[in-house]
């Protein structure tokens, strides 16, 4: 019964190697997030997926995570329609087992760990960069089953400026720019966003701009400021009742907040020594309030601050790049409601040392690290990580094995009754084997063991190291250009996940999944179709007594039509263009049918 997802994709994936004529993509892809160091994809020992901004026009995709949704091995859980919360699971792991990095800066949330991706827009981003597998070995914390990192840097100068409306009140505008110059880079992106969403008190408004400059004041040593902000305001339209036996709506229910980041990164160039000092700061403020809450008044108010100090140095050696160095982080939370406080000056503190070797001997490439990370609440963690490729003509064999772990978020700490200051890591280990061709085919095995994984314990009603679970499965992907005019993308992934101590497949995460990506070129038009499918997958009900469920599979089609006119591409998008109903969480009814049109003007 579940062999019919992969056969049907194997037959599809020896029909594009057939049909092909060239690989959709000509010019060599470079990657920075897999080794600290750029490389290339073609040759780095890691199983690695790069967006670019061509690919993201392509889709006309307003949000990150819409894009995320097409990377194999990657599931996205969105709560409703736009900016609502929303999850991202690699490999089966949980959702905050991955790390996620702005310009290489971590931005995940230290208050409950994880990372909300409803609300990070594509304006601005040039390219997004995504390694599986366990990365604890150079990132530390967080990075258990792999990293997301979002870069807005452009190496071109440029000009762009887009704008759209849709049905339900949807009124999108952005401008962004770089100057690429010989001594200086400077590049900016703005972006107000209104939806009126698919029901009452479904609306959503978010304002976002950023901001990077890169200075060369000597051609050895470069200096620069990187900024982002951005500032939502939505409503959450369903809400249970008092007794948890019905979804009602909730026409007073919001949350609004801001994010913020901001780097600074010095680095300089002495010969076959180089180093980078970054300090940083990330801030996010959120706001909930009803006042129509069955139970009555709700409000809460959460504010987190991390600050962080790293610096990397890389040497060339004969025995390839060393990248080493150290970091310092100080994550502070404060949690506020009208009954008065949960906790204030929440902190949690962390030091490291990580090494690395690059190294590349005629066909073989070798990436080997390991980094030391010590906490003032639970102590130390060592993690190793190894990955080797051999690169023989147009195939790339390779295999990676490594160990990571994810400490304890300072809501699970310090929270009120329920938070555990005792609490440790959680930890994982992790390998696979895969194999890539230069044709645009790619295929990886993993397979990871979690334990100690932070659970709330109902017999002592706090949070445990009590979890463990495993997951393992299998990534397939083909990116060819059929014809001279038509292009395609094709994923298929199968997870397949298990909780030690019940037997059962692990809440939200599908064992069959994939998607479909066909572009199609005549003259000056361009036509684009995505098809997504999410199989069956483990839930809860979203009413009393909230027992586990199976909530259906749902395919769902996104197409766009684009006309290149010069400086101005218009276009017209249908989002689930068969209005097809599902929910990716049980209780919250995803987005129905929308038309979208809109206009990009580029220079």
């Amino acid at each position: 019964m579940h062999s019919r997802p992969l056969f049907s994709f194997l037959i599809l994936v020896s029909a594009f190697r057939l049909s092909a004529q060239v690989p959709a993509k000509a010019t060599e892809e470079i990657v920075v997030t897999a080794s600290a160091l750029p490389e290339a994809v073609a040759t780095t020992p890691a199983a690695v997926t790069v967006i670019t901004r061509a690919e993201i026009d392509e889709r006309a995709a307003r949000d990150v995570a819409d894009v995320l949704r097409e990377v194999p091995g990657v599931h996205i859980s969105r709560t409703g329609s736009a900016g609502r919360a929303t999850s991202l699971f690699t490999r089966g792991s949980n959702s905050t087992h991955t790390l996620v990095l702005w310009n290489g800066l971590e931005i995940t949330n230290p208050y409950f760990a994880g990372y909300d991706w409803g609300r990070f827009s594509t304006v601005g981003v040039e390219q997004v960069e995504v390694v599986r597998g366990p990365y604890s070995a150079l990132y530390g914390s967080d990075a258990m089953a792999g990293v997301v990192n979002v870069l807005t840097t452009s190496r071109r100068s440029g000009l762009r400026a887009q704008g759209e409306a849709g049905s339900r009140g949807l009124r999108n505008g952005s401008v962004s720019g770089t100057y690429a110059g010989s001594s200086a880079n400077v590049s900016g992106s703005f972006e107000q966003r209104d939806d009126g969403g698919f029901a009452a008190n479904d609306d959503f408004s978010q304002t976002s701009a950023s901001v990077a400059v890169r200075w060369n004041a000597t051609p050895t040593l470069t200096a620069g400021l990187s900024a982002r902000h951005t500032s939502y305001d939505l409503g959450i339209p369903r809400n249970l009742n008092a007794a948890g036996t019905a979804v009602i709506p909730s026409l007073q229910r919001r949350q609004d907040g801001t994010e913020r980041q901001l780097s600074i990164p010095i680095e300089q160039k002495l010969g076959r020594f180089s180093y980078e000092l970054t300090l940083a700061e990330s801030r996010r403020d959120d706001t909930f309030d009803d006042p129509e809450d069955p139970f009555g008044l709700v409000l809460t108010s959460t504010e987190s601050t991390t600050r962080r100090a790293r610096l990397t140095t890389r040497t060339e050696t004969p025995f390839g790049t060393i990248v080493g160095g150290g970091e310092y982080e100080h994550a502070e939370v404060d949690d506020v409601t009208n009954f008065g406080p949960n906790f204030t000056g929440g902190e949690r503190k962390e030091r490291s040392l990580f090494v690395e070797d690059r190294l590349s001997i005629a066909q073989f490439e070798l990436s080997a690290g390991v980094r030391w990370d010590d906490y003032e609440t639970f102590g130390s963690e060592l993690s190793p990580r190894i990955a080797a490729a051999y690169l023989a003509g147009s195939h790339k064999i390779r295999a990676a094995f490594g160990e990571a772990f994810r400490a304890p978020a300072v809501g699970e700490l310090y929270f009120p009754f329920g938070g555990n200051p005792s609490l440790g890591a959680e930890r994982s280990r992790s390998y696979e084997v895969g194999w890539d061709h230069a044709s645009g085919f790619s295929a990886t095995l993993f397979h990871g063991d979690y334990e100690d994984l932070i659970v709330f314990d109902s017999a002592t009603f706090v949070f445990e190291n009590i979890g463990a679970a495993t997951a393992q499965g299998l990534e397939l992907a083909v990116q060819r250009t059929l014809a001279r005019n038509l292009r395609a993308s094709l994923t298929y992934t199968f997870t397949d996940t298990e909780e030690a101590s019940s037997g059962e497949q692990l809440l939200r995460r599908p064992r069959h999944s994939g998607s479909l990506f066909v572009g199609y070129r005549a003259g000056i038009v361009d036509t684009n179709l995505v098809v997504q499918h999410t199989g069956a997958r483990a839930d809860v009900l979203a009413v009393a007594p909230f027992s586990r469920t199976t909530a259906e599979s749902h395919t769902v089609f996104d197409a766009n039509v684009q006309a290149h006119l010069g400086r101005f591409t218009p276009y017209l998008r249908i989002e689930n263009l068969t209005d097809v109903e599902y929910e990716e969480v049980l209780g919250y009814v995803s987005p129905g049918r929308r038309a979208v049109i809109g206009v990009r003007f580029g220079m």
